[in-house]
């Protein structure tokens, strides 16, 4: 128990000192991040001080662009199960580590719903009220406590799925399906609900008609399904540039020295193999031997090229000593998609496959590998535990590939379809019917005895989500450059539709009929921006983490490593 606790304590420890190393490119955003929350908090400070009469709400208009922001940032974080499904359901390898990057922007958007609904308290200090056992939640009653339930259950899930996988990959691990899997479907469960009790706290007051419609529910979910995609298809390709380790090398003229001779490898290879890898241990000696056929050691030197990519050859590679990185050329950008420390393997996914490399490896220190063939590697998975530890690592390579956002787009386009149809539904029932109760909706869209100030808003919403929808169904969004113009066009128009022209517009015209508009302070404006700039300076830690790790870069084995090299 002391030693686990020092091993946990070890790892955290060295993902909050890789948090502090960088280029000048990571300071600079981090600094102004920081920047931009202090401001935040200052300016929330002076709210604490003289109440909500710094912000632009009021008596009529009792929500504003606190909930406005608090209602999207759910959608985004229930729209991580759009990556979950894929990977656990569908069983997609190729999405294998990218979902980690959807859970992991799941947390940070929880961390900024829990703060727009702290900011949004006119007394803070009374949250305890909601606390069991010291207050009175009034559960099942309110939805509020609902809400309060299923924000932080979603939040704690996350976090341990993430830090589970993250932290066996770093023990280097198999992850134990019994640990996870059943919070990861939970997980998919928490996900729809979460923007479901949200939307129930909309619907469920009666007195606001302009809510009062059961498709609020489904029209969240597509919205949510809509948006949260579309911004972690952006995220994945920031990951992905800011993550390359440089310009794409010319590898034409280099010596593939994988391919080579090298000498004959022998039973006391296959031992040295056993040392470093324990699962080979289990492998009968009859088995080494029959696999011995065609096996060879390579002695390579810093700098020297192993696989290149593209390239086609039946062979797999172990690393006995040294270390390997393998890197993955993409859009003329170089990124490391894995390290391989001595036990660890490379080039077997293409050699059992017979397709061509999907990276190249070089040696970046003196280094000694057991090259495999094919054949001499399927006798070896014979053997039920090494073949379990093969395929598993199979997985373990960080490709965030053009397909995988394609992927992605797919998910997005359906979604945004529902999206639109569910407020054309909407504006239909609203207009169509004329009762008393289109006020709400004619503020929104027309305006309403000269009052017209979301008008430019909404509008601008609808061209934005219609042109987000066309750009996504035509196949010119399967290039990334439309593709990235069609998520902006329907996160934009989607926190418009979701935000401004949902929260406001129910409060307008007020019971009385009298028609009170708001607009945002610039007070309640700079809360906000140090409120998103948080939450993007804990995704932006986050990934700091994670990317390492998932790389193979940071390491149990590489304790000793300095930490300035644990980064590309």
């Amino acid at each position: 128990m002391i030693s686990a606790a020092r091993n946990y304590g070890n790892f955290l420890w060295r993902c909050a000192r890789v948090t502090t190393v960088g280029d000048w490119r990571y300071y600079a955003w981090v600094g102004l991040l920081v920047a931009v929350s202090l401001v935040g908090l200052n300016a929330y400070c002076k709210q604490l001080v003289y109440g909500l009469s710094v912000t632009g709400m009021s008596d009529e208009v009792s929500w504003g662009v606190y909930i406005a922001n608090f209602t999207f940032l759910v959608g985004v974080a229930a729209a991580a199960v759009m990556m979950v499904i894929p990977v656990y359901i569908y069983d997609n390898e190729e999405m294998h580590d990218l979902v980690i990057f959807g859970e992991l922007l799941a947390v940070a958007a929880i961390i900024m719903c829990l703060l727009f609904v702290t900011v949004d308290l006119g007394r803070p200090d009374r949250f305890w009220h909601l606390i069991p056992m010291l207050g009175q939640m009034n559960f099942p009653n309110s939805m509020l406590s609902w809400d309060v339930i299923v924000l932080n259950g979603y939040l704690l899930l996350n976090v341990h799925i993430c830090g589970y996988l993250i932290y066996t990959r770093y023990r280097g691990r198999k992850p134990s399906k019994w640990f996870y899997i059943p919070f990861v479907f939970t997980a998919i469960v928490w996900a729809v609900s979460i923007h479901t009790v949200t939307a129930f706290l909309y619907v469920g007051l009666g007195g606001r008609p302009f809510w009062n419609s059961s498709i609020v529910g489904p029209r969240f979910l597509a919205s949510a399904f809509s948006a949260g995609p579309s911004l972690i298809i952006l995220a994945l390709q920031l990951v992905r540039r800011v993550t390359a380790s440089g310009a794409a090398t010319d590898l034409s003229q280099w010596v593939d020295v994988g391919a080579t001779p090298g000498r004959p490898a022998t039973q006391d290879d296959l031992d040295e193999l056993a040392r470093v890898l324990p699962a080979f241990a289990g492998i009968s000696r009859a088995d080494r031997a029959r696999a011995l056929a065609g096996t060879a050691v390579l002695e390579v030197q810093q700098g020297d090229l192993l696989l290149r990519q593209g390239s086609k050859s039946p062979d797999a590679f172990f690393v006995l000593e040294g270390n390997v990185v393998v890197k993955r050329e993409e859009s003329g950008r170089v990124r490391i998609t894995r390290t391989a420390a001595p036990g660890d393997q490379f080039g077997e996914v293409s050699a059992l496959q017979g397709t061509k490399r999907m990276a190249s490896a070089i040696a970046e220190e003196p280094t000694r590998v057991l090259r495999l063939p094919a054949d001499s590697l399927r006798i070896l998975m014979e053997n039920t535990e090494f073949d379990t530890i093969v395929r598993s690592r199979m997985s373990e390579r960080l490709m965030i590939t053009d397909h995988a956002l394609l992927t992605l787009r797919g998910i997005v386009q359906v979604a945004m379809i529902i999206n639109v149809f569910l407020l054309a539904n909407e504006v239909f029932k609203e207009f169509y019917s004329g009762n008393l109760h289109v006020a709400s909706s004619k503020y929104l869209f027309l305006g309403l005895h000269g009052h017209h100030a979301l008008v430019p808003w909404i509008w601008t919403a609808v061209a934005l989500n219609v042109i987000g929808m066309v750009l996504l169904i035509l196949p010119i969004s399967r290039s990334l450059k439309w593709l990235d113009v069609a998520c902006v066009c329907c996160i934009v128009g989607i926190w418009i539709e979701k935000g401004m022209g949902l929260v406001i517009p129910g409060f307008i015209p007020t019971p009385l009929g009298a028609i009170e508009e708001y607009s945002p302070s610039l007070n309640e404006t700079l809360v906000c921006l140090g409120i998103w700039a948080f939450g993007l300076l804990c995704y932006t830690l986050f990934l700091r983490m994670a990317v390492p790790i998932l790389q193979g870069r940071m390491t149990k084995a590489n304790e000793g490593r300095a930490t300035t090299d644990l980064v590309a």
